[in-house]
């Protein structure tokens, strides 16, 4: 069995014999069907489709399977001998190398786009091309492959593959979607609440498309709570939502009739998406964060010259406020955080102080001058692009995204989001309304989680957040009660911001008002147990 550092390495996260069972028993429904598992690994999906067949009354069965790891296939010789099997990188083989099937099913190498690169990107980006999909070089493996599976298919053929769950959110998967709609008859995602892979730390879904080669009729969206099936929810989806580039697995993890709240809302007049008044960006780009930002301690033993710092804040950890103060900047520095921006003009390195040019010294030594964002730059330790914004928003969090304003005029990194808001538009009234319950499901359909709890609001996704502007009074009444309610009961201050904002702006019932928070509640519940 390969090591982890090596299923890593090959993107061979090994399928859970519950995943293995409900795409094999879907995907295969007849003893005369021929399967292939095009990363077939130590066999698993070999296997079930063999005992498959052969409970469906065949006599001999037809299982084919190609991977690039000598090592796994001899596992997989061994469960299966009658299997045919190919130890070839599975880009390198073309639909007349082999038969066409009437199955493909399995689980494709789930390789991040900063390894998968050189070659394999070439012949994995060509295959893709080559059925007609053209993929930027950022796609991770698993979009090049599911593509070039679908070209061993017969007419009609049906395919089952474990896939993660950035299918329903990253812009490359978008024409992934796309072209699938174009090639099945029906599609289907299923989405489970607890986690497919225990070693993995990114969320999976199960990709089911039935009829190729033929029209498309429907995508159908199935969520459960496991791989039993518990609180099956199923889902017609909106295939031109696909198609536009509008579609989200999260939006259908809530009711339709919150669904339907949720898009009357959205064409209000009085909610905005957070990019129609205000820039969202990313912060500086030091290329070596622990190196460029320095604790007050780290500031006093290397004897930095204050003009050559700027207050910085790397991450909105333990904020319980709509304000980012210099309080909480002052108590994050004297907790021991990293609390400064080392910021040297463009200048010669001979030119300045001597302490600073003993630092800047360890970096060249230890390497940092060698890092590439540093590399490049014309003066190593000049970070560029240090700008201060309005507010800031959270870019990765374990649980709610949060807004501050930038009330201690600070600096950040591309830890955080930097906003910027249009003339008119008064960050605190967007900060202080940020918790309601309408903006926090956004927040959940909006953005996407990674794994782990984890959850990301990339720019564009952030800007596709929906806000409101309350007015003078309420933001009074907001700023004053929220920091206390944050810090000691959040679900109250989400109370508040729901009674002053939602009921008070929008005139929300308390239904309406309810069935929001329950949908992000949903939402975020599903995100923490994957």
């Amino acid at each position: 069995m390969a090591t982890v550092t090596l299923q890593k390495a090959l993107g061979a996260f090994y399928t859970d014999e519950p995943a293995v069972h409900r795409l094999v028993e879907w995907t295969i429904c007849s003893g005369s069907n021929s399967v292939l598992d095009p990363s077939c690994g130590d066999g698993a999906f070999l296997a079930a489709s063999h005992d498959r067949l052969l409970r469906l009354g065949s006599a001999s069965t037809k299982v084919y399977g190609v991977d690039v790891s000598a090592d796994a296939l001899r596992i997989a010789r061994e469960r299966v001998r009658s299997a045919r099997l190919f130890n070839k990188d599975f880009f390198d083989l073309t639909p007349d190398a082999l038969p066409r099937f009437d199955c493909v099913v399995g689980n494709p190498p789930f390789i991040r786009y900063q390894t998968f690169n050189g070659e394999n990107t070439s012949k994995g980006h060509v295959r893709a091309k080559e059925a007609g999909v053209a993929l930027p070089r950022l796609a991770s493996s698993w979009a090049p492959f599911v593509v070039h599976a679908t070209q061993f298919l017969r007419e009609g053929g049906r395919m089952g593959m474990v896939m993660p769950a950035e299918l329903g959110h990253a812009k490359y998967a978008r024409d992934v979607l796309r072209f699938l709609l174009e090639q099945f008859r029906h599609v289907g995602i299923e989405m489970f609440r607890d986690k497919m892979f225990g070693g993995l730390s990114q969320s999976t879904v199960l990709l089911l498309c039935d009829g190729y080669g033929e029209p498309c009729r429907k995508l159908i969206i199935s969520s459960s709570d496991d791989m039993k099936g518990t609180s099956r929810q199923l889902v017609r989806a909106d295939v031109d939502a696909v198609k536009s580039g509008r579609f989200r697995f999260t939006h259908y993890l809530v009711p339709e009739s919150v669904r339907v709240l949720y898009e009357s809302l959205a064409a209000d007049s009085r909610v905005k998406r957070l990019g129609e008044i205000a820039d969202v960006g990313i912060g500086y780009v030091t290329g070596a964060n622990d190196f460029f930002h320095l604790s007050l301690q780290e500031r006093q033993e290397l004897e930095i010259p204050a003009q050559f710092l700027r207050p910085a804040v790397l991450n909105l950890r333990n904020v319980r406020d709509v304000q980012y103060t210099r309080d909480h900047w002052l108590a994050r520095r004297a907790a021991g955080e990293k609390a400064y921006l080392l910021a040297i003009p463009a200048v010669p390195k001979d030119t300045l102080p001597l302490h600073l040019q003993s630092y800047l010294q360890k970096g060249e030594v230890s390497g940092v001058s060698d890092r590439y964002k540093c590399r490049i730059r014309q003066y190593w330790y000049v970070v560029p692009h240090v700008r201060t914004a309005d507010a800031f928003l959270s870019y990765m969090s374990g649980g709610q995204p949060l807004l501050v304003t930038n009330a201690a005029n600070l600096v950040a990194p591309n830890t955080v989001h930097l906003l910027r808001f249009a003339r008119g538009h008064d960050p605190l009234c967007y900060a202080s309304s940020w918790g309601n319950s309408l903006t926090r499901l956004s927040c959940e359909l909006e953005g996407h989680a990674l794994g782990g709890g984890l959850f990301k609001l990339e720019p564009s996704e952030a800007e596709n957040v929906l806000v409101l502007q309350p007015s003078a009074a309420q933001v009074k009444v907001l700023t004053t009660q929220l920091p206390c309610l944050m810090a000691h009961s959040p679900e109250r201050a989400a109370d508040v911001a729901d009674r002053y904002v939602l009921k008070g702006r929008l005139g929300l019932t308390a239904s309406e008002i309810h069935a929001l928070r329950d949908a992000a509640l949903k939402v975020e519940s599903w995100r923490k147990h994957r």
